[in-house]
């Protein structure tokens, strides 16, 4: 039901770009008639990004998609507001820990295109906040230390995991090419180079052991820990879409 509902959401958010796109047009009459005739003309006004990522560079398909609305303050510059829906499994955070990620990105969208024409560079800087929408715990590592105590044998148990409650600031750098191929419509295929932080807590549990006279091992102590932690996340994705 999340995923739907989010989903439901962003084609909504994407239905009232468009329906502002089209008013915008109207409004404008002859005079965009004109400008969309070159491509050495000022093109100025609303713009709209919709890509989704069908793969990541560590393999994942069909990460995530999102929807990008703003101004186009000339033929170069563009500013504007998106937000999205990522979905990563077995992601690694640190220590080789990994776990599964599920992301409500919202941002503020910078993208310029150094050169006009059918084929046209675009590089794009992303910074915001990704809302972390489930509560995900890692894998649990395990570990065991041996060692003399006066000369019995110890033995000392580790387990380790980590559990995340909240998202974090991101800022994302993207490389890409659109290829115009209708008036103000174009493909659009980018990589995309992603960082960000999530949150929650660590816990620690400790097990110690004696081994006696029999070769049997005692238990002696049991010990467990919970501390803050914070982990930091990246990825390189490929993303394919379209731009007005």
């Amino acid at each position: 039901m999340q995923k739907k509902g989010l989903s439901g959401f962003l084609v909504v958010w994407f239905l009232t770009c468009c329906c502002f796109d089209l008013s915008f047009g109207q409004t404008t009459g002859t005079t965009d008639k004109k400008r969309d005739l070159s491509f050495d003309k000022t093109q100025t006004g609303f713009y709209n990004v919709t890509t989704f990522s069908p793969v990541t560079f560590s393999g994942q398909l069909l990460s995530g998609l999102q929807t990008i609305c703003g101004y186009k303050v000339n033929n170069y510059l563009s500013i504007g507001g998106g937000i999205g829906y990522e979905y990563f499994t077995s992601i690694p955070t640190y220590e080789d820990f990994k776990t599964d990620l599920s992301l409500l990105p919202v941002f503020i969208d910078v993208r310029y295109t150094p050169l006009t024409g059918i084929l046209s560079p675009v590089i794009a800087i992303n910074a915001g906040y990704k809302i972390l929408l489930n509560k995900p715990s890692t894998q649990v590592r395990y570990d065991t230390v041996y060692s003399t105590v006066l000369t019995v044998e110890a033995r000392n148990d580790y387990s380790d995991y980590n559990t995340y409650q909240r998202g974090g600031p991101f800022i994302t750098a993207e490389a890409g090419v659109k290829a115009r191929v209708f008036r103000r419509v174009a493909f659009f295929l980018a990589v995309d180079y992603s960082l960000w932080s999530i949150s929650g807590d660590y816990y620690l549990s400790n097990n110690g052991y004696l081994r006696g006279s029999g070769g049997n091992w005692a238990g002696t102590d049991k010990t467990k820990t919970t501390d803050k932690s914070m982990a930091y996340v990246h990825i390189f994705l490929v993303r394919l879409g379209i731009v007005f």
